[in-house]
């Protein structure tokens, strides 16, 4: 270790003196610095933030300002760009906002790869802190640092100042512990920690995760006794059925290593019962065959795991099975032609959807049975499909199946031009409130010349449902407008402005205060709100979790805690707090609708849409459907991040782009994701002709999938093309986005 190394570690001993300020039985002389490890000075400070490896972004000359879009920032995972905006922060007349300026510049210089520099920051911010919560982050912060820098046994003496400096974190301070001790050889000392932690956690998820670190660790060493004693533990926590599965999973083979295999059976059994869905359950089915044990588990329970875990082909034999010993079972006929269907055999697997009007025509499940075999064939046998529906009509006109047979004659008769037969089929749908048939009503009032009753219809559905999709839609085609991306500019700021919130809060007779001391008075959110000043971004999410439960029945503190969480950059967060305010009706639409339509990492997302000319609240509302702003979001065929890429497509841009050692993992890092998926969309959309339906369209099932249905289904109406898309995951992505981007400029567009 060099000379000034070992200064810049002594002189991180002074986080542990603060402790004395706060412990009136100690007293202490304050040690000085060490030579050398002279913490930087204003000048020092400022210098160290003008040339950051960033791109140049406009700094505030308001100090607070400057503040909160620096922790936007961090919590964007883009340290150059929030120790750039720091500059004039360090040097606010406010004392307590310089502090907060050293922390989180700290905490950037860190996380930008210069611990050294970072330690020597938090040493000047620990001596200028005023009380125990700055004191604690420092010393945090200091942790990280001499860990970075190969200190480990300084950095757990520093993880200890900080739980003395912050006792109410001290359980998560003491879980980051734990690998710094076993990396240092005292393995013994943090499993006592574990149980410590198990014991104090505040949260249920803390105590979980800490037998996971044991657990993990058994593994390592193969010590399946110690894996089973962790998982028993675990499961005495564990309320999710899913993950109760996949433990019962884990135990039965470390029960398997141990050589009990009449306990793996049983945990295997139980993981199939707990969560039959899972894919815990079909790994679990899968090891009783391989034990010869599988016979214990019904025909019923394998065939439905293996539909839910997509083994189509399994599915189709298990229930075939079935079928073979009851012929009567009209359930296993239509999952197992569902599984036809989804495995690809579409043949085969519609044949069987219609069979069920012979073999079971008093079922329930047989007018969804021949409604969904039409729609399979509609795209390519229209007069199939139209048999069909009649069919549903004729039989079972009462149903909610035998309505959307009637929708869909209508858009066939649409499509082929005849219109007055279309509107004839809506009309009655309309009548009874049915909004879809509203709106293609006026859609075919419209084509027949009748503007003033399509007007009203489409006023009907925009009276109903204003902020879905075909309210949406209905109210563009009451000002004569396309469904096309608007160009960006003449957007206003994208953090929201709070006076919608202070003034419901005023007509409470409360003030953001106020209300912020009752969210104070839960001790989830204080948690949250800690843990995020510390950059402990998962563990803050598990107590965001937790404080919404807390604070239900305060709408007003909830309110304010969700709009501290939007503040703060924490987007995805913000939106989990604004789902559960929606049908809360003590809080006003104003207050909630931000919550709602976050736009996430606004300083990242301005500049990088510009560079592609995307409009930024397109890109937004974009984002809010992938991952509901959820950077480390992973879809189950493996897309990633904010904007959902996969990675192979990921790797092309980044060739294209021009990035550097890239890899996938860099997807879950919000500026490369924003970057990628604003590179994707401006291509999609140049692709398309700035037609929205269509690059939304391919954003989700490919340029190639929306070209083919051009081809086979040719139209120059955009809502017949969404309303015709053939996969229904898409057809309903490209509503949502739409949607979505609609309420956003609603909300933020400066008309």
């Amino acid at each position: 270790m060099t000379g000034q190394g070992r200064g810049l570690l002594h002189a991180s001993l002074l986080l542990a003196v603060l402790l004395v300020a706060f412990t009136a039985s100690w007293q202490a002389p304050v040690p000085a610095v060490v030579p050398g490890a002279t913490p930087p000075g204003e000048h020092a400070a400022a210098d160290l933030v003008r040339t950051p490896a960033a791109q140049a972004l406009p700094v505030p000359t308001d100090p607070a300002l400057a503040l909160e879009q620096a922790r936007r920032l961090l919590a964007s995972g883009s340290p150059a760009e929030a120790a750039q905006l720091l500059a004039g922060a360090l040097g606010a007349p406010d004392p307590a906002q310089r502090l907060e300026a050293r922390l989180l510049l700290a905490r950037a210089t860190l996380e930008r790869g210069d611990a050294q520099v970072a330690l020597e920051l938090a040493v000047e911010a620990a001596q200028r802190a005023p009380d125990q919560r700055p004191a604690g982050i420092a010393a945090v912060i200091a942790a990280r640092a001499l860990a970075t820098l190969g200190e480990r046994e300084q950095a757990s003496e520093q993880l200890r100042v900080a739980a003395h400096l912050l006792p109410e974190l001290a359980p998560y301070l003491e879980y980051r512990t734990l690998d710094l001790l076993a990396g240092t050889g005292r393995e013994a000392e943090a499993e006592q920690l574990v149980d410590q932690i198990v014991t104090t956690a505040p949260i249920r998820r803390l105590a979980v995760a800490a037998l996971e670190w044991r657990k993990a660790r058994a593994e390592q060493r193969g010590d399946f006794l110690a894996v089973r004693e962790a998982v028993t533990r675990l499961l005495e926590l564990a309320t999710i059925p899913s993950y109760r599965a996949t433990l019962l999973l884990q135990r039965a083979r470390a029960a398997r290593e141990l050589g009990d295999v009449p306990a793996a059976q049983t945990d295997l059994l139980m993981a199939i019962e707990t969560a039959p869905e899972s894919t815990a359950a079909a790994q679990a089915l899968d090891e009783l065959d391989a034990l010869g044990a599988g016979s214990t588990v019904s025909a019923e329970r394998r065939a439905a795991i293996a539909f839910a875990t997509g083994r189509y082909g399994n599915a189709i034999a298990a229930y075939s099975a079935i079928l073979d010993t009851d012929p009567t079972r009209a359930d296993a006929w239509y999952q197992r032609a569902i599984a036809r269907v989804r495995s690809g055999d579409l043949v085969t697997g519609v044949q069987e959807l219609v069979a069920m009007g012979e073999r079971y025509p008093q079922d329930g499940r047989t007018p969804d049975a021949l409604v969904t075999a039409g729609t399979l064939v509609e795209w390519n046998n229209e007069a199939g499909a139209e048999e069909l529906y009649r069919r549903v009509l004729a039989q079972y006109p009462g149903s909610s199946a035998a309505r959307e047979a009637q929708f869909r004659l209508g858009l066939l008769a649409y499509g082929r031009g005849d219109t007055a037969g279309a509107g004839a089929l809506w009309e009655g749908l309309a009548a009874g409130g049915d909004v879809r048939a509203s709106f293609w009503y006026g859609k075919a009032l419209a084509a027949r010349g009748d503007l003033a009753g399509a007007q009203q219809a489409w006023q009907q559905v925009l009276l109903s449902e204003p902020q879905n999709f075909y309210g949406q839609r209905a109210r563009e085609l009451l000002r004569g407008e396309l469904p096309v991306a608007k160009a960006p500019g003449q957007v206003g700021s994208l953090v929201p402005d709070d006076r919608s919130l202070t003034t419901w809060l005023a007509s409470l007779d409360a003030t953001t205060e106020t209300a912020a001391q009752r969210v104070q008075a839960s001790g989830a959110a204080r948690r949250a709100l800690l843990l995020f000043d510390l950059g402990e971004r998962e563990a803050a999410g598990w107590e965001v979790d937790v404080a919404a439960d807390e604070l239900r029945a305060d709408p007003i503190a909830l309110a304010v805690f969700g709009w501290e969480l939007l503040r703060r950059g924490e987007a995805a967060y913000a939106y989990r707090i604004g789902l559960r305010l929606a049908t809360v009706r003590e809080v006003p639409q104003t207050v909630v609708a931000p919550l709602l339509a976050p736009v996430p990492y606004p300083e990242l997302l301005v500049p990088i849409t510009a560079r592609f000319g995307v409009d930024p609240l397109l890109l937004a509302a974009l984002i809010r459907q992938e991952s509901a702003f959820e950077p480390t979001a992973v879809s189950p065929v493996g897309a990633r991040g904010l904007t959902q890429v996969m990675p192979d497509t990921g790797a092309t841009l980044a060739r294209e782009l021009g990035l550097m050692r890239w890899t996938p993992d860099d997807l879950f890092h919000p500026a490369t994701s924003i970057l990628l998926g604003a590179a994707e969309l401006a291509r999609r959309l140049e692709q398309f002709q700035g037609q929205l339906f269509l690059a939304l369209a391919s954003y989700n099932a490919g340029a190639g999938a929306v070209q083919q249905w051009l081809r086979e289904r040719p139209t120059n109406d955009p809502d017949l093309f969404a309303e015709r898309i053939p996969y229904r995951e898409t057809y309903a992505y490209v509503q949502r986005v739409y949607a979505g981007y609609r309420a956003y400029q609603e909300l933020y567009r400066m008309e």
